[in-house]
């Protein structure tokens, strides 16, 4: 009786850890399921919506993981073939996160873009015309288009600066004068360009590269 007595006992302490290890794995679902937020974004976006969209996202993740593995006990990591719920569930929590993974990437270049020294508006220019780092070099430099013998000023200066190099100089006064057009001259007989003096498109591209 008594050995009966102690079974019963020691079923009821098995049983009641089981639904207390279950009820705990019910509410503490992994912590894996929340998305890491990247260090290395552009906070100052000039597309508050992409921010805005790319931090919803990445709460939404572990918040929909969480929710299904509460309700369903469903672990969205791993799909289950055989349970279409389950299998729905894990294709829309990798939907999210490449959805996030999207925005994080973007963000993330133009925070590198920035620290290369484009601005803001120029950073606009190279998502919304799908623009390359040489076509922002080219807009960037676009002032010094058409430059020749006689012109004068602060873009004439910024030639004379790309036409310098650091074992032969010539001076940089801002001045387009013969010692100028010369330079430029062989700069472009070099790059297989022809030698025209003038600052045209080709010649600009080169010298920006």
């Amino acid at each position: 009786m008594k050995r009966l007595l102690v079974i019963v006992i020691l079923i009821g302490v098995v049983a009641y850890v089981a639904v207390q290890y279950l009820k705990d794995r019910r509410f503490n679902p992994p912590s894996a399921y929340d998305y890491e937020l990247s260090q290395n974004i552009d906070t100052d976006f000039y597309d508050r919506a992409v921010l805005k969209e790319y931090y919803k996202t990445a709460l939404e993740v572990g918040s929909y993981a969480r929710s299904l593995w509460r309700n369903n006990q469903i672990d969205v990591r791993f799909i289950n073939d055989e349970d279409f719920e389950s299998t729905r569930a894990t294709e829309v929590y990798n939907e999210m996160i490449a959805t996030a993974n999207m925005l994080r990437d973007k963000l993330e270049l133009s925070a590198k873009l920035k620290s290369d020294g484009y601005s803001n508006d120029e950073v606009q220019m190279y998502f919304e015309q799908n623009l390359t780092r040489e076509d922002l070099n080219f807009e960037r430099n676009y002032h010094l288009l058409d430059l020749k013998m006689g012109a004068k000023g602060a873009a004439v200066w910024e030639l004379q600066k790309l036409l310098n190099t650091d074992s032969d100089s010539i001076p940089q006064d801002g001045i387009f004068n013969l010692i100028t057009a010369n330079r430029l001259k062989t700069f472009q007989q070099n790059n297989g360009l022809f030698p025209s003096g003038e600052v045209d498109e080709k010649t600009l591209k080169a010298l920006i590269k």
